[in-house]
């Protein structure tokens, strides 16, 4: 495991790392930081009034990622953050219509905003552990090749750190959810606490879908998806729909007023579910459509898309 030591001297919080490479969290007098170092990097502490702006400044490893979450920010609030003002606008108005149209596109815009992350990956953070923080943001399906080229140097160049294996194991997870892959199985407990499994399935068109009571893309996608379920159900088309709640009582009410009559399973354990981890969900809305082999065939399809897919795969319907 990676191993950072902290001493104060002076007035002054330093920090070595006698272990790593690694992704350390820091807490000082109620505040968190994270931070990334490689082996015999020292860094400084700086902590504000009340414990405020804490930072922590040193290292070739810590400037990278500085200077990817500076990257993040900037490209949230150029990317999504207008899209999701624009809608809570459109909520206020009751102009239901637009929300839904806002929505798709911000779901396009938190999807480019991935890739965003991916192309800075790829070309600012080889072989520096700030590689192992921006893995936990990477998109699965947008260059995975050179994702996994990536990762190759850093573990050749770190064979024996912690987050080399974790890095690989991602990789390996990726391409166990690519289109044409077997879909990983997965079971969980129902609303009604019986046992519902994917395996169950198969034989069907199944729309795996990830999604949260506080998802507001999540629950505006369930009003569509009565309808398509509805109108498929006959045929063939099932859907299994994976929570990532903490809540149970939240979980169940969305489920309830969205009409959500499908097949549910949760574990309540939010994201750190190894049901969302299986399938490399990290952001939410998620979706994979199976065949009825229980291959997958597409990923987040959705609105008029996914209807004539499903339409194409099944028929018109009734």
């Amino acid at each position: 495991m990676p191993v950072a030591t902290a001493r104060l001297v002076g007035g002054r919080l330093s920090l070595r790392v006698e272990q790593g490479p690694g992704l350390f969290n820091l807490s000082v007098g109620g505040a968190d930081i994270s931070f990334v170092a490689a082996d015999g990097q020292a860094l400084r502490v700086t902590v504000g009034a009340e414990g405020r702006g804490l930072r922590v400044i040193g290292g070739a490893d810590q400037a990278l990622f500085a200077t990817y979450e500076a990257f993040r920010a900037e490209s949230l609030a150029r990317l999504v953050f207008p899209v999701r003002e624009a809608i809570a606008a459109r909520q206020a108005t009751g102009d239901l219509a637009a929300v839904a149209s806002l929505t798709e596109k911000e779901v396009a815009a938190y999807r480019e905003h991935r890739r965003e992350l991916n192309e800075f990956t790829v070309a600012k953070l080889r072989g520096s552990a700030a590689l192992y923080a921006a893995s936990l943001r990477w998109d699965g399906d947008d260059r995975l090749e050179a994702l996994a080229g990536v990762v190759r140097d850093f573990a050749g160049k770190f064979p024996e750190a912690e987050i080399s294996r974790l890095m690989e194991e991602r990789i390996a997870r990726f391409r166990v959810t690519a289109i044409g892959a077997l879909a990983p199985e997965l079971a969980g407990a129902s609303p009604e606490g019986a046992t519902v499994s994917l395996k169950e399935l198969r034989g069907r068109f199944v729309l795996v879908d990830f999604w949260a009571s506080w998802c507001g893309p999540c629950r505006l996608e369930n009003r569509g998806y009565g309808e398509l379920y509805e109108r498929h159900r006959a045929a063939g088309f099932e859907i299994l729909a994976v929570s990532v709640d903490h809540d149970a009582r939240s979980w169940k009410a969305a489920i309830a007023k969205d009409g959500a009559t499908w097949r549910h399973i949760a574990d309540l354990t939010g994201w750190k579910s190894p049901l969302a981890a299986r399938y490399s969900v990290t952001a939410l809305p998620a979706s994979f459509l199976l065949d009825r082999e229980g291959r997958i065939v597409a990923k987040d399809v959705r609105g008029k898309a996914l209807a004539a897919l499903v339409a194409e795969k099944l028929g018109p319907g009734r």
